[in-house]
């Protein structure tokens, strides 16, 4: 029964074995050439495509069909992962409050729950540990990855997007998503200004103004708990046209023309990552599976997240809490192509709003930028809503981040040949 809570899905259908409720899309488009607007109808003909359940299955083996299609050395990569991401930061929030709650009169103890439970958030917020994800209940889920070999290439491409949805919740309301980045640096003053509050104490120290920032720093991070378990409660799953069908549309336009006309100096992979929703878990287990082949030194990655509307942005540097570089070469070949009359309006953008997928490799060494599209307030519209509908996205704008991708990809590809030239003349560029 608890398995079933923790994987709850708008249906309890998907909690029984084998049960298959809804038709997977048609297939009988995947012989012909499909363009953005195609995929994208196809990947919302499910309700959702929830991290871990029965519908990212069918859409994963979807995406390994449209792949093997295409020409590429196609398979489906599983691993297992815990379903939500809220379970994570109840136990960060909750071990907050209660290391707080005693710390008051038992500093020592209330230090130690605290600075470990900052040391948690830390490494989920960055991607570079995950300590709780280990004593959750699992599920299973897959990555959908799709290579276009290439022996003679020096340099790797990894193309990635996300397939799977979130569920909605109250911090995720349209009102709020404007605020969702002053909330979380508030978050991060109220850990910091409880743990100074119980050095203090633990220093024996104590006055009114003490126990009034204690009991405002307790009030405060009940919040975070309260918003997490009506999320698991009442969220639903969304659709996601335009987080991330959008995107995963836009990079299989991509690999559709590289698989046409491929590059002559790059290998590229093309990713569908699982359980993104759950924090970045498909990537993460992708990189743990192909670390000894992905050097970080001649790996790129070029990440494609929620592409339904507004501007289009290439991320020049992400992070919610440390925030990583993009690839210098990447971003001067974006900032060179958003010069051209094609890509007019496409503009660079450090996001700090969440996270994304390339954080776990540039936190690892890897060389990566993002797309996503943002509105004029720089925000994700429908973001993790009910809205997120195929109704509501522009498929001009992931339309235009493949052709800036695929521009992207070529100016790297003469880049590389003219790093190779210098190296035979004895020169470096």
């Amino acid at each position: 029964m608890l398995f079933c809570l923790m994987s709850r899905e708008s249906k309890w259908a998907d909690c029984l074995p084998g049960s298959i409720s809804f038709p997977p899309p048609s297939m009988s488009k995947l012989g012909k050439t499909m363009n953005v607007s195609e995929y994208l109808e196809q990947l919302t003909r499910w309700p959702h495509r929830g991290s871990t359940t029965e519908y990212e299955r069918q859409a994963a083996e979807y995406l390994h069909k449209c792949m093997e299609e295409m020409g590429l050395e196609t398979r489906l990569e599983h691993f297992v992962s815990h379903t939500s991401f809220s379970w994570i930061y109840l136990i960060i929030y909750g071990g907050f409050l209660l290391g707080g709650a005693f710390g008051w009169n038992h500093p020592f103890f209330g230090l130690l729950v605290c600075c470990l439970m900052f040391a948690l958030f830390y490494g989920e917020c960055t991607s570079l540990w995950k300590g709780l994800a280990g004593i959750l209940p699992k599920r299973p889920s897959q990555n959908v990855l799709g290579v276009l070999p290439n022996e003679k290439a020096r340099k790797k491409v990894v193309l990635v997007a996300h397939y799977d949805t979130s569920k909605s919740g109250l911090n995720f309301h349209p009102s709020a998503v404007g605020s969702f980045r002053r909330s979380f640096l508030l978050s991060i003053f109220i850990m910091a200004l409880l743990i100074e509050v119980l050095v203090i104490r633990f220093f024996e120290g104590e006055g009114t103004l003490l126990y009034v920032l204690w009991l405002i720093s307790l009030v405060y991070l009940l919040s975070p708990v309260i918003l997490l378990l009506h999320r698991e409660m009442f969220g639903q799953y969304v659709q996601g046209a335009a987080d991330n069908a959008s995107g995963v549309a836009s990079m299989l336009a991509v690999a559709k023309k590289l698989s046409e006309k491929s590059p002559a100096h790059l290998e590229v992979w093309c990713l569908a990552t699982g359980c993104e929703e759950v924090n970045l878990v498909g990537m993460a287990a992708f990189l743990r599976a192909h670390q000894y082949e992905l050097n970080p030194e001649t790996t790129y990655f070029l990440n494609f997240d929620n592409l339904g509307s507004g501007s289009l942005r290439y991320i020049t540097a992400e992070g919610v809490l440390r925030v990583f570089p993009s690839a210098c070469e990447l971003v001067a070949i974006a900032d060179r192509l958003s010069q051209r009359e094609q890509f007019s309006g496409v503009r660079p953008y450090v996001y700090k709003r969440a996270t994304l997928d390339a954080l776990v490799a540039s936190s690892r060494g890897y060389k990566t930028m993002s797309l996503m599209a943002l509105n004029e307030n720089d925000e994700i519209v429908h973001w993790h809503w009910p809205s997120d509908i195929l109704e509501n996205v522009d498929v001009s704008v992931a339309e235009k981040a493949a052709a800036f991708a695929h521009a992207v990809l070529a100016e790297l590809d003469i880049h590389v040949e003219a790093n190779q030239r210098g190296e035979g003349d004895g020169r470096s560029t």
